[in-house]
């Protein structure tokens, strides 16, 4: 857990090079708060979806308040398929298009617990995807009414969800 600490590109390379060991195992990657970017997010990906001998599923990748952006949203859904998380906490970043994202997590049908900010365009996405969750956190939205009434289908079909 090192959330909460700034990470600069070269200690993000660093990071990279320490997770990426082939005999290392994790299961938790917390980065809340250690603001990587897009860039960070770059790097990271490099390490962590390097070749097949390094795939793993991890429980949990915290990617909260990163500052991360749409930029970052293809890199994310490849990270999604290459480690497969349980849980994936995206929250309080600055995606606006969250389609590779849902598209991962639908595809992989790993990730139980989604903690995102959305918009009202995400928010058929996020209703689609809705089926493989037990959890989603989408508080500090801003889904407006329509955005509200997808989700609200969403939840009608799902028979896993167990919070919202």
């Amino acid at each position: 857990d090192i959330s909460g600490h700034r990470l600069l590109p070269h200690q993000v390379v660093s990071l990279g090079f320490f997770l990426s060991r082939p005999h290392r195992k994790w299961k938790e990657l917390n980065l809340q708060w250690c603001h990587i970017g897009d860039d960070g997010m770059h790097i990271l990906h490099q390490f962590l979806c390097r070749g097949k001998e390094n795939k793993q599923e991890v429980t949990k990748l915290d990617l909260s308040s990163n500052d991360l952006t749409e930029a970052s949203s293809d890199i994310i859904g490849d990270i999604i398929c290459h480690l497969r998380p349980h849980t994936l906490l995206l929250g309080n970043n600055k995606i606006t298009n969250l389609k590779n994202i849902t598209t991962a997590v639908t595809a992989t049908r790993k990730v139980k617990v989604l903690h995102v900010n959305c918009t009202s365009q995400d928010a058929a996405a996020i209703s689609d995807m809705m089926t493989c969750l037990d959890e989603l956190n989408i508080g500090y939205n801003k889904l407006g009414d329509h955005g509200a009434k997808l989700i609200s289908k969403g939840i009608t079909i799902n028979t896993t969800l167990r919070a919202l």
